[in-house]
């Protein structure tokens, strides 16, 4: 006769490596869905940081824009307007881990912006045309970089019937523009 006192020391090894090999692969599995979640995460908030700071330095932009055109420290403070806001910082991390869409949707806004800042170290004033003519591709940009992070995040996408606005330029409504109503944003 032979001897089969093996056979219950062999199954429960091969019954714990099939244990084992499932708790490893629904451990790797686990890990691969956690990792997507957090680079979902991390790229959300690179989007909502480089939107924040981008309203930060317009914010700024337009309180310096309200000072004397002749101000001797207007270019500084512009300049420092921007600096301060954190967009470089926020557009190099967009720049680095943005799919291209967001990267080349940030640099448009992110070119709008500087348009702005380029006409506030000149002189330009709040409420004026050479202000108002820089605003409205920012304000068209920043909402273009807005729908194309909802897009790319799995949202459904915005139109500006949805805010109830008529276009994303925000030129509807606006004074200068010739539009009855106040205007926005500038």
């Amino acid at each position: 006769m032979a001897d089969t006192s093996w056979i219950p020391v062999a199954s429960t090894a091969l019954g714990a490596v099939i244990a084992l090999g499932g708790g490893l692969l629904t451990g790797a599995r686990n890990d691969r869905s956690q990792r997507r979640r957090d680079r979902e995460s991390d790229r959300l908030k690179t989007y909502v940081d480089f939107a924040l700071a981008l309203d930060t330095a317009h914010a700024a932009l337009r309180e310096v824009a309200r000072t004397s055109s002749g101000d001797a420290d207007r270019q500084a403070a512009a300049t420092a307007a921007v600096h301060e806001s954190g967009l470089y910082g926020a557009r190099e991390c967009l720049l680095m881990t943005g799919s291209p869409a967001l990267g080349v949707g940030g640099e448009a806004v992110f070119g709008r912006l500087i348009d702005i800042r380029n006409a506030v170290r000149s002189g330009v004033m709040v409420s004026t045309v050479e202000l108002h003519d820089v605003y409205h591709p920012f304000a068209e940009a920043l909402w273009k970089f807005r729908i194309a992070a909802r897009v790319e995040l799995g949202q459904r996408k915005l139109s500006p019937g949805d805010l109830n606005r008529e276009d994303w330029s925000e030129q509807a409504g606006c004074a200068l523009c010739g539009h009855v109503g106040d205007p926005r944003g500038l």
